[in-house]
């Protein structure tokens, strides 16, 4: 009785599995699509992909992420806000390695599929990315390096461009670590420092 239960779970998760797969695809195949008046319906659906990109199986988080990065390029403000908010957390996420490999691949992907239309948004996802480039899952590792040698070349572009509409406010500590990191990449960016004490004398460069 209880193996027969046991192979009755099983069958009914790899059905969901299935189902959940055959539905993301088809929302990433009708996302660009859609008639700009049925977007904000199709936007509410974004709370339950974001949890499918952080589920055990990775064929359900490759089918989410794929459905993601494609609603992204047709409707980016909307998306990407939704993307920082959920990536973020997701990437440093301790307690689950599907949260962090889920998170790493959907990046990796919108990387591929938007290319330059993420400018505006490097500057907060490459200190996020740098801060799991040591991370214990080479999975994880694997596709953050990459996404993040995608996004460094992006940063000059991204110079004085305006926060992306749509993301919070507590996101702009963000972009201080963007700036942390823009200098480190480019030493003429160095802020001076104040000395505390006045030198009278010429210091060398």
């Amino acid at each position: 009785m209880a193996e027969e239960r046991k192979k009755h779970n099983k069958e009914v998760e790899r059905e969901r599995r299935s189902s959940s797969f055959r539905l993301y695809e088809v929302l990433r195949s009708i996302a660009p699509m859609l008639h700009k008046s049925l977007r904000p319906k199709f936007l509410t659906l974004l709370p339950c992909i974001f949890k499918c990109v952080c589920h055990s199986h990775v064929a359900v988080r490759l089918a989410a992420s794929r459905c993601i990065t494609s609603m992204a390029k047709s409707m980016t403000i909307d998306v990407m806000a939704a993307v920082i908010e959920n990536v973020v957390p997701m990437l440093g996420d301790i307690t689950s390695a599907d949260a962090r490999q889920g998170a790493g691949m959907l990046v990796s992907l919108l990387v591929q599929g938007m290319g330059v239309e993420l400018v505006p948004y490097a500057p907060l996802l490459v200190v996020p990315l740098l801060r799991c480039m040591g991370d214990c899952d080479h999975s994880v590792r694997q596709s953050v390096t990459h996404s993040f040698a995608a996004l460094v070349p992006l940063l000059p572009l991204a110079r004085g461009i305006s926060t992306p509409v749509g993301l919070s406010e507590h996101l702009s500590k963000n972009e201080e670590d963007a700036r942390f990191l823009e200098q480190l990449v480019d030493n003429s960016n160095i802020d001076d420092y104040k000395l505390s004490t006045e030198l009278k004398v010429t210091l060398r460069r």
